[in-house]
């Protein structure tokens, strides 16, 4: 006899070192968050549920939920059907698999002769992002995107997501391919990389083309004959600093690289991180469906929270637990240096740190540098808008901004300023209100 609820232990047997149970796979992992994404919208207006939410809309207990939205640790199949029928799914045998194989897969990017991760970051530790990762899968996955961005401010993840991402679903791809531009590679140089790993897998000698067109070539044939996942890491850094989306001098070619594979029907995708968005993206987003950006936000404080966690021993109350997240804007970058130095200077007490920042001290010198390389990125224009945006302290609208600031910037260039420092990944924009993160608008007020 079935109990129309689930029981409120979750016994899994166990051998030594090694889970059994099953977890959801991939495809599960996504039918779920594109159902409950649907949930929240329609329910509670696109907020999100927390886990004592989901605890009670599926009756599953929260040590159970964990295991199941961990997806490391094994749980019975009744566990996972009764998280599918809560949000309108049925559970097929597609949807789960052995928690043993999510151990053993945990390597297979190293073991995988189709797969140059090159430089990339490890992921082992990851925070959050279930809402971004479905979504890069469904434009990545399910649209079939040839050119998918990844936007965002310094130290916010965009790497971290990007290589994730891709590992989720390398079992959609034949090949993948991870390069990294902070060294600032020509295209001849970027493009001679991918071949020498490329022709290899297609049978050919890696007897390089010696133009720049025929390399072009040759790659865009590999695109059109097998399904292939490119990634291009720090795109910023091939920018023109004083104008945004632009390229630099002698870094033109890469702008035909994107409008080229975005345009151009082959079964690949170009997946690439970047603080700015490229010129050739705003131009080609949305169009058929063939280019899309994310533009990557702040972790949740619980996810926040969580990267303390892995530091060591914090005291705080809640309230201040929350402040300190939104106040460093979720960033994880920003927030793994806030737990390094509160342990060192403060012995771990959030309140002493929430003191010093409501005094308007940024007390971290590692993030000042960080924020200090956006900074020097910018217009003289931009810059006056920003400082301006810093002082108001508050969200204000673009007439706001327009009537204020004349006498710094001329009024008619403001729109494009404010544009511009959005696509920057500096200012945010919240029903319809411009605005800063706390711990930039202290950066630029104290500069």
């Amino acid at each position: 006899m079935n109990n129309s609820k689930p029981s409120k232990s979750n016994n899994v047997s166990s051998a030594p070192g090694r889970e059994r149970g099953i977890v959801l796979s991939q495809q599960g992992w996504q039918r779920f968050q594109v159902a409950k994404q649907q949930v929240e919208s329609d329910e509670i207006w696109g907020k999100h549920f927390t886990q004592e939410d989901l605890s009670e809309r599926t009756g599953l207990p929260l040590n159970t939920l964990y295991r199941v939205l961990k997806r490391e640790l094994g749980v019975d199949r009744h566990s996972l059907e009764y998280l599918f029928r809560a949000f309108g799914l049925e559970l097929t045998k597609v949807d789960h698999i052995s928690a043993i194989v999510t151990g053993e897969e945990s390597d297979s990017r190293r073991e995988n002769s189709h797969q140059d991760w090159n430089s990339a970051i490890d992921t082992s530790v990851f925070y959050g992002r279930e809402r971004e990762l479905a979504q890069l899968w469904h434009w990545i996955v399910c649209n079939r995107c040839r050119v998918v961005g990844v936007l965002g401010m310094g130290g916010i993840g965009k790497s971290s997501i990007a290589v994730k991402a891709a590992l989720q679903m390398q079992s959609e791809f034949e090949i993948i391919v991870w390069r990294s531009l902070t060294h600032a590679p020509s295209l001849t140089e970027l493009l001679s990389s991918l071949l020498k790993f490329l022709m290899p897998l297609y049978g050919e000698d890696p007897v390089i083309p010696p133009t720049l067109d025929e390399k072009f070539s040759k790659l865009m044939q590999y695109l059109r004959s097998r399904r292939c996942l490119l990634m291009l890491d720090n795109v910023e850094v091939i920018l023109d600093p004083q104008r945004v989306g632009q390229w630099r001098s002698g870094f033109e070619a890469y702008g035909q690289l994107l409008k080229t594979i975005g345009e151009t029907p082959h079964q690949s995708c170009l997946l690439f991180t970047s603080r700015e968005q490229p010129s050739e993206i705003t131009l080609m987003e949305g169009k058929q469906g063939t280019c899309a950006a994310l533009s990557l936000a702040g972790l949740t404080p619980a996810d926040g929270r969580a990267i303390f966690d892995q530091k060591g021993e914090f005291t705080g109350t809640t309230a201040h637990w929350q402040q300190l997240i939104h106040h460093y804007g979720g960033n994880p970058l920003m927030l793994k240096m806030v737990a390094a130095a509160t342990q060192e200077l403060f012995d771990g007490s959030i309140a002493e740190v929430i003191a010093d920042l409501e005094r308007g001290i940024l007390v971290f010198e590692d993030i000042s540098d960080l924020l200090d390389r956006q900074f020097k990125r910018l217009s003289t224009a931009e810059q006056k808008v920003l400082f301006w945006l810093a002082s108001y302290r508050e969200p204000v609208s673009i007439a706001k901004v327009r009537k204020s600031i004349v006498g710094l910037t001329p009024e008619q260039s403001v729109p494009k300023q404010l544009n511009s420092l959005m696509r920057r990944s500096i200012v945010e924009k919240t029903d319809g209100l411009f605005c800063l993160q706390p711990v930039v608008r202290v950066f630029f007020t104290n500069s």
